[in-house]
């Protein structure tokens, strides 16, 4: 024995365990890490990724206000609702949504207000009472009007009037932010400057800085159910008022930040808080804690927050998309939640009831009774670099190493063992206690047992010197031992007994050993699969036989029967006597239930080559050590278990075209496509749902749909058909739809009773009738083929001229890109050659932009590139003229019809309103803001003369203006006929900023 270390275990850090029970994650409690975070943004189909406003419709519907527009979300796709879907909806930003009573879907947005019913929208507010500003809230008033925040004021929506409350009426502010009812129905406003308002129909109550409230800027309110309301602020932190009370929290309190922008209280009273720069924060209990960029959101500038009815946390951010918070399915306790190492490579549960693991770089851990305890080198292990741990009957830890020996772990006392103390290796595998109280240690030269102070290297000529990394004590007595290449022996009454690959093993490296209560060995290989020995025979169980993965690094046995076993994608189970029927020749599959990267794990890579790697504890928990952290399984709580979701039918389309579901659904005769888009009312675990369909009235039965949510029917004959769709989460429990959609194919006449009558009565007198008919009936349905194929053919034109028209346009400011500028510069040459009427460019740079991107950042000169764009955009407006990004900062204009005179000056309106934005340049030796310089060029094209010579005399002109000062139009002579008296282009420096 080497060393002799006596440490005294401090409780070092709070963990969410407790003895003998895996932490409960339906606790409103447990950490913010504990929460899978799940992300969308424009590539998953948002408008924008600038998430303005959420809400969640009765009907399970997630609905998303943003930047670019409105959006509903069914936990898979979006459906958004742009001008080009919806003309009446006047603008892109959304700014609020609020479900009322009726059913009906308010949305705020940046001219008014609409409504949403149906699949219809119509609008309820314009700008003769907002004066075209934003509509930011509503809240439904008991009597069933509503209340709306604009930025005009406050209105009341009562009998399909409006009435407008202002400053005139009592209010400080006009600009207001944020409405609710509290419990005792009195109205509170959050306002932009004014405070916090409350109004009780009559007389409105101000809260401000002049009487105790801590900031003007409110940029949210919610009622509490205890009384109240809770306000977020934009400098001073979280206010909660009651009976005129004010009580604040800042950061001196745990807020991350006093910058807030919203908040929600969910179902079990925690309230969730957005800010603006510190990501997400979370009160609960009169505690804060908070989720970053550094935790996995996708931004730190929280625009909106919703807590659902699931349990499901919804964060609006403002360039980072949307994100959601909610339970993991499997509890991960990592570095996060205290663990010295996320590498966790053993677990073992002692028998006073802690847990212990160890860790490839962090030492050991014991957690017990909601803590846990590093243990490392500085309390007495020769390394960190753990590897297995096991708990013998005394109560004492032994703790492997990969570097250096062994430790044991005994009443606060730490000895340490290496190969000097007989051990064949240093690189600790397995260690087992037998039921003689011999403790056998597997290294990867060999065994070992240990004789009470010193090590026996096992030495014998039918036993392989190979890495041991599995032992098992039989109920029989025997031992076997799983070798790292060797394959499978078993040690009885002092003999050793080989197995390999030729007696049936699927592999001679053994990872995992396991006894059932039949006496049957299961037996883990390294890819190949499991073996099962029983009565001195060997079965294989296959990937090809159902088996998840080959890769078996631990094997657990729950109460319900059932093999856990893990791989490097996951971990899965069997019904052990569905394994023990293939092995018996009985079925020919197996079924496992399997669980990995859909499951939020944060690593699908599990621990193996040491032994345990995995174990049960007293409540029956499984612990399965990962990468990234102990997963905690409770075997009787899996995810897919729970009852299935309903499901209702979404839209139907009929050749095309969308039909109401409402009534029903008739198509007309012949092969008009049929598709029936459904969906689950779960937001939560959508991409757990299966879906099956059935169409009463066509051959076959329920058709196994998996995850798609869409049915097709290229031709149904005719006849009267009634569609069913049901869900499920296991495939085992369905839920249908609670309504059948009825569906009608009408025949062509001559599939109709009435005429195979006609035509059986006069058949043998009408022949030539008959043959009529028939040609007749090939010409319709030659008719109907080419007008399905002239449809199809129409249909992929669009979609390649919208395919096209996409490629013209430059991803950043939204104009048209240099390809679009080519097109069309030759496309008005040639015109204004045939009509020989003047055609003007002006190209256009961003003075200094290189300083501006150097002192700012990327990001900044992003934003200035659209802004200047804007402006660009604003004053180009006819219908002929052409806005580009040509490249970088530089811009291009082209305008028909325009001579060198009339350019010059438009050159100069866009100068001037380039200057006036005021866009703040820090770096610019010109001006305090940013500005352009324009070169201007004008010519009437003859046929003889290419449309390159235009860009070729404006470009020398821009830089002219640029060599001359900049912030200033520059006009070129060369392919102009107005010149200066010298035959120059004529600079044309800037009004003085005073001036402007």
């Amino acid at each position: 024995m080497k060393t002799l270390t006596t440490i005294l275990l401090t409780l070092l850090l709070p963990a969410t365990i407790a003895r003998a029970q895996a932490v409960d994650p339906s606790d409103p409690g447990q950490a913010l890490t504990q929460y899978r975070i799940d992300g969308w943004q424009t590539e998953q189909g948002l408008p924008l990724n600038t998430v303005q406003v959420l809400h969640r419709t009765r009907d399970g519907y997630l609905w998303v206000g943003t930047g670019g527009g409105l959006a509903r979300f069914d936990g898979i796709r979006f459906r958004t609702f742009d001008l080009t879907a919806v003309p009446e909806l006047p603008g892109w930003p959304i700014y609020g949504l609020m479900e009322d009573p009726d059913g009906n879907l308010w949305i705020g947005h940046s001219e008014g207000a609409m409504i949403h019913r149906d699949g219809l929208f119509r609008p309820v507010l314009g700008a003769e009472v907002t004066a075209g500003r934003r509509v930011w809230s509503f809240a439904p008033a008991p009597d069933g009007s509503m209340w709306i925040a604009t930025e005009n004021g406050l209105v009341h929506w009562k009998n399909n009037a409006a009435r407008l409350y202002q400053v005139s009426d009592g209010l400080p502010t006009e600009r207001l932010r944020a409405l609710t009812f509290d419990r005792d129905g009195l109205l509170w406003i959050a306002t932009s400057g004014g405070g916090l308002v409350s109004f009780d129909g009559e007389r409105f109550e101000l809260f401000d800085e002049s009487n105790g409230f801590p900031n003007n800027q409110v940029r949210s309110v919610i009622a509490d159910p205890e009384g109240g309301v809770w306000a977020g602020t934009a400098g001073g932190g979280l206010v909660h008022l009651r009976d005129g009370r004010i009580r604040t929290w800042t950061v001196a309190d745990g807020l991350p930040t006093d910058q807030l922008t919203t908040v929600d209280l969910d179902e079990d009273g925690s309230l969730w808080i957005g800010t603006w720069g510190e990501g997400l924060a979370r009160m609960r209990n009169g505690k804060f804690d908070s989720i970053s960029v550094d935790g996995g959101l996708a931004g730190e500038q929280i625009w909106s927050v919703l807590a659902d009815r699931e349990g499901s946390v919804w964060v609006g951010t403002w360039v980072g998309g949307l994100n959601r918070l909610r339970d993991r399915d499997f509890v991960v306790l990592g570095t996060p939640e205290g663990l010295s190492h996320d590498n966790v490579r053993s677990v073992t549960h002692a028998p006073d009831g802690a847990a212990w693991a160890t860790t490839a770089g962090g030492g050991a851990n014991r957690i017990h009774r909601g803590t846990i305890t590093h243990i490392g080198v500085e309390e007495g292990l020769r390394t960190n670099e753990t590897s297995c741990v096991y708990a013998d009957r005394s109560g004492a830890i032994w703790i492997g190493s990969y570097t250096d020996g062994l430790a044991r772990w005994r009443d606060g006392v730490i000895e340490t063992w290496g190969v000097e103390d007989g051990l064949p290796s240093g690189d600790i595998r397995s260690v087992l206690e037998d039921r003689n109280g011999t403790i056998w240690i597997g290294t990867v030269e060999g065994l070992a047992r240990f004789t009470g102070d010193r090590f026996e290297p096992i030495v014998d000529e039918n036993l392989p010197v190979d890495g041991v990394g599995a032992i098992l004590a039989a109920r029989d007595g025997s031992l076997w031992i799983g070798l790292s290449g060797e394959g499978l022996v078993r040690y009885r009454e002092g003999v050793f007994t080989t197995f390999t690959r030729e007696d049936g093993l699927l592999s001679n490296w053994i990872m995992a050993l396991h006894e059932d209560s039949d006496g049957g060995i299961w037996i883990g290989t390294n890819g190949e699969g499991l073996n099962r020995y029983r009565d001195g025979k060997i079965a294989q169980i296959e990937p090809e036989n159902g088996l998840w993965d080959g890769l078996i690094q631990t094997i657990l046995e729950d109460d319900r029967g059932r093999l856990w076993m893990t791989c490097n994608r996951g971990f899965f189970a069997v019904s052990r006597a569905e394994l023990d029927a293939f092995a018996d020749g009985r079925i020919e599959r197996v079924t496992p239930e399997s669980y990995g990267p859909g499951n939020a794990l944060r690593s699908t890579t599990f621990a193996g080559t040491v032994q345990p790697a995995g174990a049960i504890d007293a409540a029956g928990n499984l612990w399965l050590p990962s990468f990234r952290g102990l997963v905690i399984v409770d075997p009787d709580d899996l995810p897919g278990h729970e009852g299935p979701p309903a499901v209702r039918l979404e839209e139907v389309i009929v050749d095309g075209e969308r039909r109401p579901l409402d009534e029903k659904v008739t198509l007309p005769p012949g092969s008009a496509p049929l598709w029936i888009r459904y969906t689950a009312a779960t937001l939560q675990n959508a991409e757990r749902v299966n879906f099956r369909y059935r169409m009463d009235g066509a051959p076959g039965g329920w058709v196994d749909a998996g995850t798609s949510r869409e049915a097709f029917f290229p031709a149904l004959p005719h006849g009267n058909y009634t569609f069913h769709v049901a869900a499920s989460f296991d495939g085992q429990t369905w839920q249908e739809a609670a309504t059948a959609l009825p569906i009608a194919v009408r025949p062509y006449f001559f599939q109709t009773p009435w005429f195979i009558a006609l035509l059986v009565i006069g058949i043998a007198a009408v022949i030539a009738v008959t043959i009529w008919l028939w040609t007749r009936h090939l010409r319709l349905q030659q008719t109907e083929m080419e007008r399905l194929v002239a449809k199809k053919t129409e249909e992929l034109r669009l979609a390649n001229d919208h395919l096209e028209r996409l490629s013209f346009v430059d991803p950043l400011t939204g104009l048209a890109n240099r390809r679009r500028f080519d097109e069309k510069l030759d496309e008005e040459w040639r015109r204004a050659a045939r009509s020989q009427t003047p055609l003007a460019l002006m190209v256009a740079d961003v003075d200094l932009f290189k300083d501006y991107n150097d002192s700012l950042g990327h990001p900044e000169g992003d934003r200035c590139l659209v802004a200047v764009a804007e402006v660009l955009r604003d004053r180009i407006r006819r219908p002929g003229d052409l806005v580009a990004r040509y490249g970088g900062e530089e811009f291009v204009v082209l305008v028909p019809g325009t001579d060198l005179e009339a350019a010059t000056r438009l050159a100069e309106e866009l100068r001037k309103a380039v200057e006036d934005r005021a866009i703040a340049h820090p770096n610019s030796s010109v001006a305090p803001v940013v500005t352009i310089s324009l070169g201007v060029a004008s010519c009437v094209p003859s046929q003889t003369t290419e449309s390159e010579s235009l860009f070729t005399a404006a470009d020398p002109a821009l830089y002219r203006a640029k060599r001359e000062g900049r912030n200033r139009v520059a006009a070129s002579s060369e392919c102009a006929s107005e010149e200066s008296e010298h035959g120059h282009p004529r600079a044309i420096p800037p009004k003085p900023l005073a001036e402007s």
